[in-house]
C-alpha cells in the first residue's frame, strides 16, 4: 500500500513537471517568467524564432497602434489639447514605454536590446484617406511605429515610405543579420467609412487584400530577415453596444454627447452596423487568404504569420476604452489586449482561440526553449 501511494506520488509530481517543461506556465508579470537559456545555434529561418531572436520591432496601422487618447482626458477637460494626443509608448503593438505592457516590452524581456519601440506621446498625426499630410512623423518618439490616425488600407503605402528607410537608418540596427518583426494591423476607420462608397473608393475587402498585399511585397522585397505579423480587425459594431447610456462615454457635462457616433460614420445608423460586422469579416478572410498565399513565398528570410485578434468588446469594462471618445482603447484595454495575444503567439493557428473576453487578472504566458513565434 505504501508502494502503490509513492508511486502515485512519484507520477503525479512527475506529471506536473512534463506538462510544465512542455507547456510553460502563466506569471502576473513577463518579469516573474524565467529566462531562456541562449540558443546554441542560430535560427534555421524565419519559421525558427524565438522571442529572444528578434532585435528589431516596427509596426504599420491606424489610430489604435498609434496609441490615440490612451491616456484618457487630460486636466478634466476635452478640450485639453493633451486630450487628443497619440501615446505611443503604450501601444500595445509598438509601445516601449519602461513599465508599459505592451508586446515591445514582453519581448524586450527576453531581447534586451530591442530597437523600434514608439515612445511617449505627441499631437495626433492624421491620415484619413486623401487628406495625409507630409512630414507629420516624430522619428525621436515613433521610430518604427509608422501607424497613424485615421488611416485605412489604402493609406499603408505612405506609411511603408517611411517604415523602410526608418529601419535601415535607424542606429544600432544590423540590417543584414537582425531578425525584424513587424505587425500590421488596419481596418477599424475602413469599416467606419465602408458604407459611404462609392464616395471613398477602395475600401471593399478585394481592395482591402490589394493594399495590404501592396504593403507586404514592399517590405518582402527590400528588408532582409523579416517576420509579418498580420493582426485581424475588431468588429467595432460591438463598441456602441458597449457604450450605450454609459455617462463615462459622455465628456461634456448636461449634453447626450458621445465623441465616438461622429468617430465612426457608418454607425450613426444602428442598421449600417451589422454591414461593419460583414466587411470586417471579409477583411479578415482576405488576411487568411494572404497568409496561405504567401506560404509559398516563405523564404530562410521571410514570412508571414496570421494572428487572429477575436476580442469581444463588449466583455469590457467601460473603462477598458478611453473616456475621450469611448472607442479607442484605454491604457488598461492595451494592457489587456497585449496579454491576450502574447499568449496566443505560440499556438498554432488551428489552436488559437476563437472568441477573447476580457479578464482583469489575465496573466502572461512564459515561453519555453521550444516556443517559437507564430509556431
Amino acid at each position: 500500500m505504501l508502494l502503490s501511494k509513492s508511486l502515485l506520488l512519484f507520477t503525479a509530481t512527475f506529471g506536473l513537471v512534463f506538462v510544465s517543461n512542455v507547456h510553460g506556465v502563466k506569471m502576473s508579470s513577463i518579469e516573474q517568467c524565467p529566462a531562456l537559456k541562449p540558443r546554441t545555434t542560430a535560427p534555421k529561418g524565419v519559421t525558427d524564432l524565438r522571442p529572444d531572436d528578434i532585435t528589431v520591432i516596427g509596426a504599420i496601422g491606424d489610430s489604435i497602434t498609434a496609441g490615440f487618447a490612451a491616456d484618457g482626458i487630460q486636466g478634466d477637460s476635452l478640450l485639453n489639447l493633451k486630450s487628443i494626443y497619440e501615446y505611443r509608448g503604450v501601444s500595445y503593438a509598438a509601445g516601449g514605454d519602461p513599465g508599459a505592457i505592451t508586446i515591445p516590452n514582453l519581448i524586450k524581456r527576453y531581447s534586451p536590446k530591442l530597437l523600434g519601440p514608439s515612445v511617449k506621446e505627441h499631437l495626433a498625426e492624421l491620415c484619413f484617406g486623401p487628406l495625409c499630410a507630409p512630414n507629420q512623423y516624430k522619428p525621436s518618439m515613433d521610430v518604427l511605429n509608422a501607424a497613424q490616425s485615421g488611416a485605412m488600407a489604402p493609406n499603408l503605402d505612405d506609411q511603408v515610405d517611411y517604415l523602410l528607410p526608418a529601419i535601415k537608418n535607424l542606429p544600432g540596427v544590423n540590417y543584414t543579420h537582425d531578425w525584424k518583426l513587424i505587425n500590421i494591423q488596419i481596418g477599424s476607420n475602413d469599416q467606419c467609412t465602408y458604407c459611404l462608397d462609392p464616395v471613398f473608393q477602395s475600401l471593399g475587402a478585394k481592395s482591402y487584400g490589394e493594399n495590404v498585399v501592396a504593403a507586404i511585397e514592399r517590405i518582402r522585397t527590400t528588408v532582409p530577415r523579416v517576420l509579418i505579423n498580420l493582426m485581424s480587425t475588431f468588429k467595432v459594431s460591438q463598441v456602441y453596444t458597449l457604450t450605450a447610456q454609459q455617462e463615462y462615454c459622455m465628456p461634456f457635462k448636461d449634453i447626450n454627447f458621445k465623441l465616438n457616433t461622429f468617430e465612426c460614420m457608418c454607425s450613426i445608423n444602428p442598421k449600417k452596423r451589422p454591414q461593419m460586422d460583414e466587411i470586417s469579416d471579409a477583411y479578415n478572410a482576405q488576411l487568411l487568404k494572404i497568409f496561405n498565399d504567401y506560404k509559398s513565398k516563405s523564404t530562410d528570410s521571410f514570412g508571414v504569420m496570421y494572428t487572429p485578434v477575436p476580442v469581444n468588446i463588449t466583455s469590457f469594462p467601460i473603462d477598458g476604452l478611453s473616456d475621450i471618445d469611448c472607442f479607442h482603447p484605454s491604457t488598461k484595454g492595451h494592457q489587456w489586449v497585449t496579454k491576450a495575444l502574447w499568449n496566443t503567439m505560440f499556438v498554432p493557428l488551428a489552436s488559437k482561440p476563437t472568441v477573447l473576453n476580457f479578464d482583469e487578472q489575465e496573466q502572461v504566458y512564459c515561453p519555453t526553449e521550444t516556443d517559437r513565434i507564430g509556431s
